[in-house]
């Protein structure tokens, strides 16, 4: 006979599915968990951000703990009465989630529409006066087509988040950027303008779909899409 000592525990999985960039830091991911499965428990070491790209009926497989957090953080009356059990988390959604160091529930797919969403983690410390930041959500975009130019979506003491959106010729205004994680959306070829204490340049680069990357921050930036279809991106700048 099996005690509860010897049961084994849970399988362990990393933070998302792919992990696209890694330096000192942050980490960029992107999480793909088809419809019908079962994504397993985890770790959130780090402060993180999650946008999802793709509407997603879930349910978790943690505690009755677990479930309170994931209902309080999930649940915006999203519970469709002809759907499965789970809760309804729309494309668009922005999460900061404080990372906690404990054992985060694995979730099950229950909808029919595959988990896409890149989670950037922040591996940089936190200053001392970025301590006690808390969990914070924004639906500002939900329900609406990716809006023209750079959007700024989301703030608190750790960093910015942006969504920016160009059609096929188009730039965005020139702004003062910080050290940034980018995870690129929709690719295409860019004209990447820079104005720092080095002076202006100017570069053209091909940035592929589902990728992420890191800038320096310290210079004004401005992007041209020079492709013949839309860019998008998600930029979390560290304060």
């Amino acid at each position: 006979m099996t005690t509860a000592a010897e049961k084994p525990g849970p399988q362990i999985g990393p933070p998302a599915t792919h992990l696209l960039f890694e330096n000192d830091d942050v980490r960029i991911w992107q999480q793909y968990a088809k419809a019908g499965t079962t994504y397993p428990f985890h770790y959130h070491d780090y402060d993180y951000v999650l946008f999802y790209l793709t509407d997603v009926l879930a349910t978790n497989s943690g505690t009755e703990d677990h479930h309170r957090v994931w209902d309080a953080r999930f649940d915006h009356g999203e519970k469709l009465p002809e759907s499965p059990a789970g809760i309804l988390t729309r494309a668009q959604a922005c999460f900061y989630i404080p990372g906690s160091g404990f054992l985060s529930p694995g979730f099950h797919n229950v909808g029919d529409t595959d988990m896409i969403a890149p989670l950037i983690e922040v591996k940089r410390p936190r200053r001392p006066d970025q301590e006690g930041i808390g969990y914070a959500r924004t639906d500002a975009l939900v329900g609406l087509p990716p809006r023209p130019g750079c959007i700024h979506l989301l703030e608190n003491d750790r960093l910015r988040v942006w969504q920016t959106a160009l059609a096929p010729g188009a730039s965005d205004g020139p702004r003062q950027r910080l050290d940034t994680a980018v995870y690129v959306i929709d690719g295409s070829r860019l004209r990447i303008l820079e104005e720092g204490p080095a002076g202006t340049r100017t570069r053209e680069e091909e940035r592929a779909s589902a990728s992420g990357l890191w800038l320096p921050g310290g210079v004004r930036r401005q992007l041209t899409n020079l492709g013949s279809a839309p860019y998008r991106e998600l930029e979390v700048e560290l304060k």
